[in-house]
């Protein structure tokens, strides 16, 4: 754990925090994902208390103002808060903001919370709405717009920004949240929120987040500090509590696990089951709330998982129905044809072609020669053929020009491919996978690495591009055949079907 030293809430601090904690009991109701909770009202469990609410809403001291009124003056202007997933994040910064707002009224109050995509910052939205919908005085007091919420009697505004300097830059925030802050690349938004709060009375900048991929970037520099950025730990102004597991600690030891477990909803039980789940990096980030440690974190599939898988012998069968998924350089100095379907087993079989070695006179493939043997593929087997046309829009062309291949569009947005990568590496992991017999996907498997997409998840990449050992086209083929496979109507058998495929 990391906090900052020295916190100690005073008297009339707790008195403010205890203000605040009890207009979320009364007034707020859970709005998350987890229907046992819906509806529900909004109890502060014993750590968000003692090491979040208390600290950030309790410590300062009451001080006479030029007009002669007492007020209270919070300590920490701004706070860090880190802690794993699943720890109700969504929802308490919600009740935070929606505390301050109301609690502390402000004329034209302006109150943000900055999210890095849309995505994301339309999740919180709904949250925060639905909290003030479930309230008939909130409901009365707010009115929810597109994006934001107006206060009827005040003016201020609450509003989710997107991960933009431009579009923080004119506003002087109140109070604000800044949402996962491991993505964010640099100081620029930061600083621009900084400055405009600068002159805001008693203004708060909170930032909460999971820790990073990388041990670089805008968090790391405000935990460890840089020429740019001045360590939180070290700003007087500054409150940092971080909970995760220590640098040497054991991933593996679950006196850990059951140190970490600090909601009422989380147990060793549920920290056990997602280690088997997820990868070692994942398990790292998202669980124990640590940058991850291993040398080979960043790779999406083990090497020993990727052994066991390529202990199954391929047992691919061309008389049942398969998807095939096509990838490939855009330079035309590699291609990767994989065939997916699933035996009777619920094992995941594979066929590959795949040409990563161009004749080194010309450097890259004849696409004519390629689009014939699918071709010949198709006109065989009968078998979807699966490709992203944005990236190889020509050869789509000829496929379907010359060769009269029906081509299905398999588009590597983020959407798709993390779903799909998913799928590849759930495989591998949990030693579905027969790669026995497949020299060339089992490599590129081995080559391929997680790329972070927020807010899909992760998706296969590769450290860098170009010929040589870092090759993962069969693998990003694998990928989309296997998605092919389980988000396509299920064809019956292919002798059944008289040598078609009804789609």
């Amino acid at each position: 754990m990391m906090r900052t030293r020295g916190v100690r809430p005073s008297k009339s601090g707790l008195e403010e925090a205890g203000r605040r904690e009890y207009f979320a009991a009364t007034h707020l109701r859970h709005a998350g994902n987890k229907p046992e909770w819906y509806g529900k009202p909004f109890f502060l469990e014993p750590f968000q208390r003692e090491y979040i609410w208390n600290p950030v809403f309790g410590s300062g001291r009451m001080v006479r103002r030029s007009d002669g009124e007492r007020v209270f003056r919070r300590k920490y202007s701004t706070a860090l808060i880190g802690m794993p997933r699943d720890f109700g994040k969504t929802e308490l910064i919600c009740a935070m903001l929606l505390s301050e707002a109301n609690v502390n009224p402000v004329h034209e109050g302006q109150y943000g919370i900055v999210a890095y995509d849309e995505t994301q910052a339309k999740k919180i939205m709904k949250t925060l709405a639905a909290m003030v919908r479930q309230d008939r005085d909130l409901d009365a007091l707010w009115e929810p717009m597109k994006g934001e919420a107006v206060n009827r009697e005040t003016g201020a505004v609450i509003k989710v920004f997107p991960y933009s300097e431009g579009a923080v830059q004119s506003w002087h925030f109140n109070a604000l949240i800044a949402d996962e802050l491991h993505v964010w690349a640099d100081d620029s938004v930061w600083s621009a929120i900084v400055s405009g709060m600068g002159q805001i009375e008693n203004s708060l900048l909170l930032a909460i987040t999971t820790a990073g991929e990388q041990r670089s970037g805008l968090l790391w520099d405000l935990l460890h500090g840089s020429e740019e950025v001045t360590c939180i730990l070290d700003d007087p102004a500054g409150y940092c509590w971080w909970w995760g597991a220590g640098e040497e600690e054991d991933i593996d030891d679950e006196r850990m696990w059951a140190r970490l477990a600090l909601p009422s909803w989380i147990d060793v039980d549920n920290i056990r089951k997602l280690r088997k789940k997820l990868s070692r990096k994942n398990f790292e980030r998202y669980v124990l709330n640590r940058w991850p440690t291993y040398k080979q974190a960043g790779r999406a599939m083990r090497p020993g998982d990727i052994r066991a898988c390529c202990q199954k012998p391929s047992s691919f069968d061309f008389e049942r129905p398969f998807c095939l998924a096509i990838d490939g350089a855009t330079s035309g100095d590699a291609f990767a044809l994989v065939a997916h379907q699933v035996d009777d087993e619920g094992v995941d079989q594979y066929h590959e072609w795949v040409y990563d070695e161009p004749p080194e006179e010309l450097g890259y493939y004849d696409i004519a020669q390629v689009g014939q043997l699918v071709a010949g593929i198709c006109q065989r087997y009968r078998c979807p053929v699966g490709i992203d046309p944005a990236r190889l829009l020509y050869w789509a062309n000829v496929l379907q020009d010359e060769y009269g291949v029906e081509v299905y569009a398999v588009k590597q947005t983020n959407e798709i491919m993390c779903a799909a990568s998913s799928l590849l590496v759930n495989s591998v992991r949990a030693h579905r996978s027969a790669l026995g017999g497949l020299p060339k996907l089992a490599e590129h498997c081995g080559n391929c690495i997680e790329v972070e997409r927020q807010p899909y998840g992760t998706r296969l990449g590769s450290e860098r591009h170009g010929q040589g050992s870092q090759r993962i086209d069969a693998a990003i083929a694998a990928a989309m055949a296997k998605w092919m496979t389980q988000t396509m109507p299920r064809p019956v058998d292919f002798a059944a079907r008289g040598g078609f495929f009804t789609l």
